[in-house]
C-alpha cells in the first residue's frame, strides 16, 4: 500500500503536467509553451524526489 508521501509525489507530478497536456490538446497550433514545459519538468523532478525519499524511508524504517 503506497504511503501518503508517495501519493503526494504523484499528485505533484500530475498537477505540474496537466497544464502542458491541456495546452497541447486545446492550445493554438503555433504556440510555444516553454513555461508549461519547464513547469512539467520541475514537477517531475520534485515529485520524483518526494517519491524516492518516501520509498527509502519505508524501506529503511522511519527515523522518528
Amino acid at each position: 500500500m503506497p504511503s501518503k508521501a508517495v501519493k503526494t509525489g504523484f499528485v505533484i507530478i500530475a498537477v505540474g503536467t496537466v497544464p502542458l497536456l491541456l495546452y497541447i490538446a486545446f492550445g493554438p497550433a503555433d504556440g510555444n509553451p516553454i513555461g508549461l514545459g519547464l513547469l512539467a519538468w520541475a514537477s517531475w523532478m520534485v515529485g520524483g524526489i518526494v517519491i524516492v525519499v518516501a520509498l527509502l524511508r519505508s524501506l529503511f524504517g522511519r527515523t522518528r
